[in-house]
């Protein structure tokens, strides 16, 4: 127990930064972001204080200080319009980014159940689904929009970006506005002893069935103990990137100590 409570002395410290910020406000579209046309030649309208279409008539929804609509309405019937919105990409893995969160507000206007609206991130090779919605957001007349906060701490790479995209699935609906996008993040000071190796770990603190090891140089050995200080898993890497399969561990408070050359650090996880 004295070399537990050793290691748990080790443990480094989090702290949350903002990493992406954009309000939509201006008339153009934000620096780095790119946008793809829809078939029937209509886009994005950046800056957009307008009712959004189809939110009410009594008190319908906006984005008082500007937001970015696509307005399905405006392009004429039954045209296919599919249409993407895409951020600048940033290296979350070299910023030792611990933990991703994507926090946005958004309004979709349906019309006989048509009209979806998705949020997908970058996960290094391939798109990924974090969000889908094929219903109206809030009820008309409520003057209100949708606010999400979504967990991406999975996806976290070194080229990771989000993607907007809205289908009107080839039907006459209203559209979609989108305002306030914010991604947020967790980082991590730094493990004790492996301050100087870029050293990083996620998900941080609670996992699931995988942890994932990055370092400037290569990871020689991966011990990880037991409450009870008993060593339960040892690996030998010689990797700089290193994903480790816990899913044969019962749910619990774990050690993982980490050996990269003569250098030596630990941190605590939590396995659900």
């Amino acid at each position: 127990m004295k070399k537990l409570s050793f290691i748990l002395i080790c443990v480094g410290f989090i702290s949350n930064a903002q990493i992406q910020h954009e309000d939509f406000n201006a008339k153009n579209i934000p620096n780095g972001w790119s946008v793809t046309q829809s078939d029937s030649g209509c886009n994005w309208e950046f800056g957009n204080t307008d009712a959004i279409i189809g939110s009410g008539f009594q008190n319908p929804a906006s984005f008082e200080s500007g937001g970015v609509i696509f307005s399905d309405t405006k392009c004429g019937g039954f045209k296919n319009n599919y249409l993407e919105l895409i951020s600048p990409s940033i290296d979350l893995a070299k910023k030792s980014y611990v933990t991703a969160n994507i926090e946005l507000i958004y309004n979709l206007q349906t019309f006989s159940g048509d009209g979806v609206f998705e949020v997908n991130v970058w996960d290094g090779s391939a798109w990924q689904n974090v969000l889908s919605v094929s219903e109206d957001t809030n009820e008309n007349n409520s003057g209100k929009n949708q606010t999400s906060i979504i967990n991406v701490s999975d996806y976290i790479n070194s080229n990771f970006k989000v993607k907007f995209s809205y289908d009107d699935e080839n039907s006459l609906t209203w559209g979609v506005g989108i305002d306030d996008y914010k991604l947020t993040g967790e980082v991590s000071s730094g493990v004790a002893g492996l301050e100087s190796l870029a050293f990083s770990y996620y998900p941080n603190p609670i996992i699931n069935d995988e942890l994932t090891l990055n370092s400037s140089k290569n990871i020689s050995v991966v011990n990880i103990y037991n409450a009870l200080g008993q060593r339960i898993v040892s690996k030998k890497p010689a990797t700089l990137y290193y994903k480790l399969d816990l899913s044969h561990l019962v749910t619990g408070t774990y050690i993982v100590q980490v050996e990269i050359s003569d250098k030596k650090g630990s941190f605590k996880i939590i396995k659900k």
